[in-house]
């Protein structure tokens, strides 16, 4: 079917996957935000530790199978079925969950495994545009962030308070519409515009000693990754328990947590902007350390007086921090990396890293929530602070790994000739 339909020229490419990247937005805060409403009523605040296990360990199972898909040009036909799935599912859930209540928690586990993947995917054919028709020029990425993120921001301050939008059935007809949407805007693209000349190769021994410097960098970037990721989600679970303990009625969590994912994406888009008009390689490097220095004195104060509000306004700090200064300095890192490296590399830290972080998380909530419902707010900060100790250490050791990798490159590069990067860093990045 998408052969015989008029494929837009390269100039026109990049709009439709900034249409399919703000759909994926709106479908992202809507979908996390309507799942998180039904803790407390469908489902209970002590199954959240399993559902995040289940969730976790499908959305790597996916992942490591989608990966043989995309070493071929006929990726975009599967990024395509991926998302056609995600609306059938939907659309199961929206008409059988009266006669099969197990659906709340499949619903619950479906969302967490897919819309990260869901926006990762997007990312690879923007990647892939950047490659083939952008030159690798990476000025066009704020842009497609701040776009994604106003998605957001409409999602959350306004889709959330659509009539019957807590009603399980409508809220599952919606994101099964904006997951045809997408499909069909896919429909409308696939990824063989342009073509370019393949890099030189490189020589055997100059791969070798690149391969030799960026190890250490490779090892503690993921140790950076798998901390954070498991910092920032026991953040986000602990927030999920709070805001079902304060809010008794589904559609009042509906609301609230609708307006919290749209502060979030708020936060972000201010950042985003920031980085647009100032980014610098000094303020990358500084990224690194400062979201984890800040979060880690924030939650110790936070410790004095551990109330919700507290905590609100703790991850909302951190969520915008972590997709606006940190992701700087983590695309500083990978846009060191050399291409064939990075390529190898970024399975393991994006996807893998990223969701054994999500694990220790759920493993942390798990133990926090052993002997009853209620969630102590001080020992989880406690806990907080400490993995923030811990990725600051790491963020500076990774800084001072990473000049020794661009010492080392800089030299093989004047021995061996230009090695190519790939400046379009971390194409897979999203805002989870």
């Amino acid at each position: 079917m998408a052969n015989r339909i008029s494929i837009a020229p390269a100039t026109g490419a990049l709009p439709l996957l900034i249409l399919a990247y703000a759909l994926l937005m709106l479908h992202y805060v809507f979908s996390r935000a309507f799942r998180d409403s039904l803790l407390g009523s469908h489902l209970a605040v002590t199954a959240l530790p399993g559902l995040t296990l289940i969730g976790t360990l499908l959305a790597i199972t996916i992942s490591l199978l989608l990966s043989f898909f995309f070493r071929t040009e006929q990726r975009i036909r599967v990024i395509r079925a991926f998302y056609a799935i995600n609306a059938i599912c939907e659309t199961i859930f929206a008409f059988g969950y009266k006669s099969q209540p197990w659906m709340y928690s499949g619903y619950y586990i479906e969302v967490s495994a897919s819309t990260a993947l869901g926006l990762s995917l997007i990312w690879v054919l923007i990647g892939d545009w950047m490659s083939k028709c952008g030159g690798r020029d990476t000025g066009k990425v704020p842009s497609i962030l701040i776009c994604g993120t106003s998605a957001g921001l409409f999602a959350g301050f306004g889709l959330v308070h659509l009539p019957s939008a807590a009603n399980f059935r409508v809220a599952n007809l919606i994101l099964a519409s904006i997951n045809i949407a997408v499909v069909l805007t896919l429909l409308l693209y696939r990824n063989s515009y342009c073509s370019t000349e393949a890099p030189p190769p490189i020589r055997a021994e100059v791969e070798k000693a690149l391969r030799h410097w960026t190890s250490p960098v490779i090892r503690t970037f993921a140790a950076v990754t798998v901390i954070g990721a498991s910092a920032s989600t026991l953040l986000d679970l602990v927030f999920r328990v709070g805001a079902a303990e304060h809010f008794t009625e589904q559609a009042a969590r509906l609301h609230f947590l609708g307006l919290f994912q749209g502060l979030l994406s708020l936060g972000s888009l201010l950042g985003q902007l920031a980085l647009q008009n100032n980014g610098t390689s000094k303020l990358a490097r500084a990224g690194l350390t400062l979201h984890p220095m800040t979060m880690t004195i924030a939650a110790s104060l936070g410790m004095i007086l551990p109330v919700f509000p507290i905590l609100a306004v703790l991850r909302a700090g951190e969520y915008s921090l972590r997709n606006s200064v940190f992701r700087c300095g983590v695309e500083m890192v990978y846009a060191v990396m050399p291409d064939n490296l990075r390529v190898e590399a970024r399975p393991l830290i994006d996807v893998v890293g990223e969701r054994i972080g999500d694990l220790i998380a759920a493993g942390l909530l798990a133990l926090l929530l052993m002997g009853g419902s209620q969630l102590g707010y001080r020992w989880s900060l406690l806990i907080f602070s400490l993995l923030g100790c811990a990725l600051w250490g790491l963020s500076r050791l990774l800084l001072h790994r990473v000049d020794q990798l661009a010492r080392a490159f800089g030299s093989v590069k004047k021995r061996a000739g230009t090695v190519p990067l790939h400046r379009t860093a971390r194409e897979g990045a999203v805002l989870a």
